[in-house]
């Protein structure tokens, strides 16, 4: 049994805080309980009415209690995909994770996670982002694995690890396009650099399977790559439980890539309303699926703070991007890898450079994050940072849909969203063959559902519960 802590709203008020354990403290007072997370783990909360539970497992959790599933954090997510809160797939369960704050009553809920005021950050006062991606990284005696995609964020990772001579350097390609543009250029960082190199190509069939040790917390378009990308990783370090794997994911959250609205939102307010309407169509034309498709992005990280009107909508939403890709980094990290993952760009410091970059400043110069493009490059005396297209793994997914139709197209009808109408069946069936047939783009409907129900299976297996239900 994982559960740590089990109290009533009231029961023993005090005003100090409480540590349950090391990093969680508790704090209750006489209507309400205060939990905050200053430690590197992921907690669990089950709140009922007459008081709450923390957990260190959400299988055991699961397997206690089997809650009812949470309906409205499946519609959203059917959606709008990933986002950040503290809300999770199952009635009543919350994450607590490193650096957030979870507010609980009889009746409500809220929670604070604000990564980027941490001790020792001020905004106004900033290195140098080379330097600040380079203290990001913890100097160690253990092997590293740099995740090299090819694109700005892993370069710049890449630059900040020049002058070690323990550093392997992955790039994952579909198997079709072994040499895309993307790989050649992370072959050819890696080699100036003096680092090992390997192509590491991805099996279509094994993309859409879970591993019985993962224990995710939410559904996500990241959870089909996930087995495969442990795979990859596992052979790489061959066995050294001390590795350490580095990789830019979140840069292009906090640099606003792929293009999001932030721009447009505070070129209106600035009152350059031309220039934004034409910033609006090319997200359009980005984003393929009609003239609203953009305003997704305004949902993203709801519920994550407090709910007020804001002068300034473009950093508002720049804010819940930011949380977006810390609160991705600290639950993808925790899903039983057997090595520490090291994510540089959603360090604090790192954060407040990204927040003191005016989003609506370089719009339509052709290249995005133009201001760190051209800090990393003249730092380091090199165009290695302006490349702008960068190929992606949609070919691979496309065949991973092919391999494996039947069964998706199955999953898809006897599923959860099926059984409580949140999708229409034959609107997703159309998209999976169309995805089957070498569709230029994946529907993110389709993937969403895919997620969603994959996600649920997963649990089912994982918690002995044959279907899950709506109402408790």
């Amino acid at each position: 049994m994982t559960r740590i802590f089990n109290a009533e709203y009231g029961s023993a008020a005090a005003q100090t805080p409480l540590e349950i354990v090391p990093g969680l403290q508790v704090r209750l007072l006489r209507d309400r309980a205060i939990l905050a997370n200053v430690g590197p783990d992921v907690f669990y909360v089950r709140a009922a009415s007459a008081g709450f539970s923390i957990w260190t497992s959400l299988k055991q959790l699961l397997k206690s209690m089997r809650p009812a599933l949470n309906p409205g954090y499946l519609r959203h997510h059917l959606q709008f995909g990933e986002m950040a809160t503290h809300a999770t797939a199952w009635r009543n369960v919350h994450q607590l994770v490193p650096n957030a704050a979870l507010t609980l009553n009889a009746g409500s809920w809220s929670w604070r996670f604000e990564p980027w005021r941490q001790a020792g950050c001020r905004n106004g006062s900033f290195e140098h982002p080379a330097i600040l991606l380079k203290q990001a990284i913890p100097v160690s005696a253990a092997p590293v694995v740099l995740e090299l995609s090819g694109g700005t964020d892993s370069t710049a990772i890449a630059y900040a690890l020049a002058g070690r001579h323990d550093v392997l350097a992955i790039t994952w390609a579909d198997p079709l396009a072994p040499n895309a543009s993307d790989v050649e250029h992370a072959r050819r960082i890696a080699g100036k650099l003096g680092f090992e190199h390997r192509v590491a190509v991805l099996s279509p069939g094994a993309l859409f399977d879970l591993p019985a040790q993962f224990e995710p917390d939410r559904p996500s378009v990241s959870l089909f790559m996930l087995a495969e990308r442990d795979r990859l990783v596992r052979n790489a370090i061959d066995g050294r439980t001390n590795a350490m794997v580095v990789n830019g994911h979140g840069g292009d959250h906090i640099f606003l890539d792929p293009p999001s609205p932030v721009p447009m939102l505070d070129l209106l307010f600035h009152g350059r309303v031309r220039e934004a309407l034409k910033y609006y169509r090319t997200l359009v034309e980005f984003h393929g699926g009609g003239v609203l498709a953009p305003l997704r992005y305004r949902r993203v990280g709801q519920g994550i703070g407090r709910n007020s009107l804001s002068l300034t909508p473009g950093k508002r939403l720049h804010l819940r991007l930011i949380q977006q890709a810390c609160y991705e980094n600290a639950i993808w990290s925790r899903l039983g890898s057997r090595y520490r993952l090291v994510h540089p760009f959603t360090c604090p410091a790192m954060l407040n450079y990204a927040l003191s970059i005016a989003p609506h400043e370089h719009v339509g110069q052709r290249q995005s994050r133009l201001p760190f493009r051209k800090a990393m490059n003249d730092y380091h005396q090199t165009e290695d940072f302006s490349r702008v297209s960068k190929g992606h793994l949609t070919g691979a997914f496309q065949r991973a849909i092919q391999l494996k139709e039947d069964i998706l197209a199955a999953l898809l009808k006897q599923g959860i969203g099926a059984e409580y109408k949140m999708y229409r069946v034959d609107d997703m069936q159309r998209a999976l063959r169309a995805a089957a047939l070498g569709s230029a783009e994946i529907h993110p409907q389709l993937m969403n559902a895919l997620s969603l129900e994959l996600f649920m299976q997963h649990w089912s297996h994982l918690s002995g519960v044959a279907r899950w239900r709506i109402d408790s």
